[in-house]
């Protein structure tokens, strides 16, 4: 039984929810947005993408993130924080295989690795004023967007966690501009049937990005 696709419905509902209670019971506390930002791939070396085949894994490339995001205020500092992610998490891939015998050793070749996310969380607002900073602890659902190839018996959707924290500046009572990072760190396999399992198997990133947030 796979409790994880659990994970994804039930972010939709407390999405909507939260989207509902900013408009009809206090709009001053939903605040939408959008964000950009560059994504380092900080996983294993070693991609495994079936029993005995795989990638050698050169995260050479740095990557973006666009986001439409979203925080709705709770008290004492505290926020309801989602969003709606496309990220972007190419590498430079050298194909291998354990029972094959090539001619020919495989070339290094770009891998696409792409995914649409939606994070959702907490935020903790330090020293409200003007200027504060804000730190921020949740769970990310992540479906993959594209096979590396065509053996590999991915997992569409996979769990993970992000942790994350930055500054926020406000323009006026409405507006504000946030720059922060976020590392993310997969729970369940990317990959069903692979032979290597372990941590080879999952995804880490870190993004570095800034965007506006609007009170609605």
């Amino acid at each position: 039984m796979q409790r994880p696709f659990l994970i994804s419905p039930l972010a939709i509902v407390l999405l909507s929810s939260i989207v509902l209670l900013g408009q009809e019971n206090d709009q001053s506390k939903l605040r939408i947005g959008m964000s950009a930002g560059l994504s380092k791939n900080l996983s294993s070396e070693i991609v495994p993408i079936s029993e005995y085949t795989g990638f050698s894994g050169d995260y050479n490339k740095t990557n973006y993130r666009i986001d439409l995001n979203m925080d709705y205020s709770l008290k004492g500092g505290f926020t309801i924080f989602s969003a709606f992610n496309y990220s972007n998490l190419d590498f430079t891939g050298t194909y291998f295989c354990a029972v094959c015998d090539f001619a020919f050793p495989p070339s290094p070749e770009e891998i696409e690795f792409r995914f649409i996310e939606i994070p959702i969380g907490v935020r903790y607002y330090f020293f409200p004023s003007k200027i504060r900073l804000f730190s921020e602890l949740g769970l990310n659902n992540m479906f993959q967007l594209n096979s590396l190839s065509e053996e590999s018996n991915r997992n569409r959707y996979v769990l993970g966690y992000k942790l994350g924290g930055g500054l926020e500046y406000s323009f006026s009572e409405k507006i504000a501009l946030q720059i922060g990072f976020d590392y993310n760190n997969s729970i369940s396999n990317l990959f069903k049937d692979s032979y290597f399992g372990g941590s080879d198997l999952k995804l880490k990133s870190i993004t570095f990005g800034i965007g506006l947030l609007k009170r609605i």
